[in-house]
């Protein structure tokens, strides 16, 4: 049982919170779980830009199994409750994000 316990523990993982799941169904519960693990990765790299941070449909597709159908519906669901903003920027048209906390705050209230 260690193995599978050790296996398991690795960083592995896509922190998703049950609040979140009940209030704005899974999709955009995995979702938002990505992104504040992107969100925390770039800030250690002191690459955030305006609290924004790059990522593609391609790396949440393989960090969480959504499909780039069930992103768009997601991510344009959050977007209309205000928790997240998408921009596009450079020469390739790189897809930004950026965290509404305050209001995940509310919403977790």
């Amino acid at each position: 049982m260690s193995k599978l316990t050790n296996l398991l523990a690795n960083n592995g993982y896509i922190i998703v919170n049950k609040a979140l799941i009940q209030k704005l169904g899974l999709e955009c519960a995995i979702i938002i779980g990505e992104l504040c693990s992107e969100y925390s990765y770039w800030e250690k790299q002191q690459k955030l830009e305006e609290g924004f941070f790059y990522s593609t449909r391609e790396n949440i597709l393989k960090n969480t199994g959504l499909s780039s159908y069930h992103q768009r519906n997601a991510i344009e669901k959050l977007k209309k409750m205000k928790i997240i903003s998408e921009k596009y920027e450079g020469i390739l048209h790189q897809k930004w994000y950026s965290l509404n906390v305050d209001k995940l705050y509310e919403i977790l209230k």
